[in-house]
């Protein structure tokens, strides 16, 4: 009996003890960790003041100094300084402000209709804008003639019966205006093939080829003494077009007829179009549009997702003749 309560007492005594070491370990080990909590607090609070110190720093100094190159802001951003302070993140001298006069807007005479999807170019000092939606159920079939020489709007003419009232392609050559296919109609109407010049001095039309595929608001442009057309969406209007057709024009009238040129490697509607230093630019743009709904009467608009290119840019700088 004696030896049986002399082995509980160990066993007891044995259980006792490791419920002690635990307990001293666990203590330890709550210790360390709130002063590694403690520790780690402190230094983000030291990160941040300093962050924010070299910061404010950075604002007081002159613009000039904050530009700097891109190479330059990977090597300082993140650095720190012999004394231990952060060093703030300079601005690339991409999103500086560049020298320039300050141009100012002046509020015009409003013009005579409101317009969505007009298009309009200047000539001497005067400034045509064709045709264009009203709203989605009235469209627009006349030119509205502006005069900066005493900012006015001094005439208006009817356009073809047969010409679109809106997505157009327009190029002109300081005389003529060359219109090139678009949508007749109103709602989300089919686009079509018709092509016209307006000579701007007889204010008379003169019908040209027809595209060889309707577009929805094409590149245009005239390039090398061709009118060139590229892109646009394609017959059911959210489908981007490829194609590009040139056509040899003067003093508005055709030359030849179209031919195929070097397709756009991206195609879509509402893009600019320029010629700088005899190479031809397309630029910006959308892909995509609004569709007639299947079945309308109308043709009601539907709308589809548009991705907007707003810095692609091509260039062509040369073509086969």
């Amino acid at each position: 009996m004696s030896k049986l309560g002399f082995g509980q007492n160990n066993k007891r005594y044995g259980l006792m003890k490791l419920v002690f070491v635990l307990s001293f370990a666990t203590l330890v080990g709550i210790a360390l960790f709130a002063h590694f909590l403690r520790t780690s607090s402190s230094s983000s609070i030291s990160f941040t003041y300093q962050s924010i110190a070299s910061l404010n720093r950075a604002a007081e100094k002159p613009a000039d100094n904050i530009v700097a190159s891109d190479s330059q802001d990977h090597q300082k951003e993140g650095c720190e300084h012999k004394n231990g302070s952060l060093e703030g993140r300079v601005l690339s001298a991409t999103f500086a402000d560049l020298p320039a006069p300050e141009l100012e807007w002046e509020q015009m005479p409003s013009a005579p209709v409101p317009r969505l999807d007009g298009y309009s170019v200047q000539i001497k000092n005067l400034f045509y804008v064709f045709v264009g939606y009203r709203n989605l159920d009235h469209v627009h079939s006349h030119v509205d003639v502006y005069n900066f020489s005493d900012n006015t709007w001094c005439d208006r003419f009817d356009t073809p019966k047969d010409m679109a009232n809106s997505h157009l392609g327009v190029a002109t050559d300081g005389r003529y205006v060359y219109i090139v296919s678009g949508q007749n109609g109103t709602q989300c109407r089919t686009a079509i093939t018709t092509c016209f010049s307006l000579d701007t001095e007889t204010r008379k039309w003169h019908r040209l080829p027809p595209l060889p595929a309707p577009r929805y608001a094409p590149a245009t442009q005239l390039w090398r003494g061709r009118l060139h057309v590229m892109g646009g969406s394609k017959e059911n209007r959210h489908t981007p077009g490829l194609d590009h057709w040139s056509i040899a024009v003067k003093n508005g009238k055709a030359l030849d007829e179209w031919r195929t040129e070097t397709p756009i490697p991206r195609g879509g509607p509402h893009r600019a179009c320029v010629v700088v230093d005899d190479r031809l630019l397309v630029i910006g743009g959308q892909e995509g549009d609004f569709m007639a709904k299947p079945g309308s009467p109308i043709f009601k608009c539907s709308r589809r997702k548009e991705v907007y290119r707003l810095i692609s840019l091509f260039l062509l700088d040369h073509i086969g003749f």
